[in-house]
């Protein structure tokens, strides 16, 4: 089959959306579809089209990037040049989507799309811009996606825009063979000044709906021994570490903002559990949780729509109060506390990351909607 995934970003961007993509475009080509990845060119030192793991990327020119989005005119320019029995798009960023369901209307191409999350742009002219675009441009998107994909059901189910809409359930997509228990960490951990500390790890994007914040605050209420690993680059960085300076936690967070996705699983193997306390609706899923169940981590995430369906709370970890720094430290000590109760999470983790979020699992029931969809013509 010939399918044409459609991402506002992708590699080298770093970020849910584009990992996501990524590996699924890796399985789908594995598996002998033709793969071809439409996206923005979103810096100029980016090749127009490049092969890469057995598919091939198509970089439309980009008039910029404008509240993290691309002004990506000629996504439909460069969707006219990919021959596909069906387009997968993927939702937010907002505009890439529009220009590429508009430029598909004429085909007999037929489209899926999967809609990550809600969109939300900081401060009034982000609201008005995003409201403007929810009432004007996403409908008529959505109207032409024949089937709109959402992660979890607790999340289509809460959100304005999809109230009411049928939708298909299909989880975000881990590789259980890069992400795996028993990973040898050792020589990193020598390297990070952790050997006798006790690893509480974080990865993502270090953007403020993350709440990263929350659980540099929380560190403060733990046992010294406790060390905070922030896996990850973004905006809030400096932030971060000047907030860790001033609550005299300095030897006791340790921020690597360049691990490339390949080193990120080792990375993860130096942890004991992971905790993900992201505050409102642009995280539609968590698959850096995910990613970390995969791993036979204890995750502690926040108890908000999406992100809370991830796990069975108490089984393969912990829900948390967003917000509240207490509740988070609370979650933590009692994991730190009883490690029979970790190391039992951990392997729920595991059981759940495998029978719901691997290759298979995930790339065979995305197939079965492709089928259909071109079956349908």
């Amino acid at each position: 089959m010939r399918i044409a995934q459609v991402a506002p970003f992708f590699y080298p961007h770093a970020g849910g959306v584009e990992s996501h993509v990524r590996t699924l475009a890796t399985e789908l080509a594995r598996q002998g579809h033709e793969v071809t990845v439409v996206t923005a060119r979103y810096r100029r030192d980016l090749p127009p089209a490049e092969e890469k793991d057995g598919y091939r990327i198509v970089r439309s020119r980009s008039a910029g990037v404008v509240f993290n989005t691309p002004i990506d005119f000629g996504t439909g320019r460069a969707l006219r040049t990919v021959r596909a029995d069906v387009a997968h798009l993927h939702y937010p960023p907002p505009l890439t989507s529009f220009f590429a369901a508009r430029s598909l209307d004429a085909s007999r191409v037929p489209i899926c799309l999967t809609y990550h999350c809600d969109l939300f742009l900081p401060g009034w002219s982000g609201r008005a811009l995003s409201g403007l675009y929810e009432r004007a441009f996403l409908p008529p998107t959505l109207a032409r996606a024949r089937r709109i994909i959402v992660h979890t059901r607790s999340y289509g189910g809460t959100s304005a825009v999809l109230r009411g809409r049928p939708l298909d359930i299909i989880p975000s997509i881990v590789d259980l063979d890069r992400f795996r228990p028993g990973l040898d960490a050792s020589p990193l951990r020598g390297e990070l000044r952790l050997d006798g500390r006790r690893v509480i790890a974080f990865t993502g994007r270090l953007v403020p709906h993350k709440g990263v914040d929350v659980i540099v605050r929380a560190l403060a209420e733990l046992p010294s021994e406790a060390v905070l690993l922030v896996i990850g680059a973004g905006p809030r960085l400096p932030e971060l570490v000047n907030l860790s300076a001033r609550m005299g936690l300095g030897d006791r967070v340790r921020f690597c903002p360049a691990v490339t996705d390949d080193e990120l699983p080792r990375y993860l193997a130096l942890a004991e559990m992971f905790v993900f306390p992201s505050q409102n609706r642009l995280e539609g899923f968590g698959l850096a949780a995910a990613e970390a169940m995969a791993m036979g981590l204890p995750v502690i995430v926040a108890d908000v729509p999406g992100v809370r369906e991830i796990i069975e709370d108490r089984r393969e970890g912990l829900l948390t109060e967003p917000l509240i720094a207490a509740d988070v430290a609370r979650k933590v000590r009692l994991l730190l506390d009883d490690p029979a109760l970790a190391r039992r999470m951990g392997a729920a983790a595991r059981r759940r990351a495998e029978e719901r979020y691997g290759l298979p699992t995930v790339a065979g029931q995305l197939i079965r909607l492709y089928e259909a969809l071109a079956a349908a013509g």
